[in-house]
């Protein structure tokens, strides 16, 4: 799975969902969607989809996600899994 997506628009989205067990991330149709496994936290945005795909990933994985795109030293970067 590997999409393109805004740093600003993706953080705004996904900060308030670092407290979680699992996530699962789906890239498709030009979207990225992702959905926390046991809680009800989502979230969904627009996204250059390279290669649709589903990915997931547990709470030590998605922090450190979320760690490298606050690091991105770019507006746009590339998610790819599996790295």
């Amino acid at each position: 799975m590997r999409a393109i997506v805004s740093k600003d628009f993706f953080l705004s989205q996904t900060i308030p969902i670092k407290k979680i067990e699992r996530i699962t991330l789906s890239a498709y149709g030009g979207e990225l969607a992702g959905t926390s496994i046991g809680s009800a936290e989502t979230f969904r945005m627009p996204s250059h989809v390279l290669e649709p795909g589903q990915v997931f990933l547990t709470s030590t994985q998605w922090c450190n996600l979320l760690a490298r795109v606050q690091n991105w030293p770019a507006s746009l970067g590339v998610i790819n899994f599996p790295e």
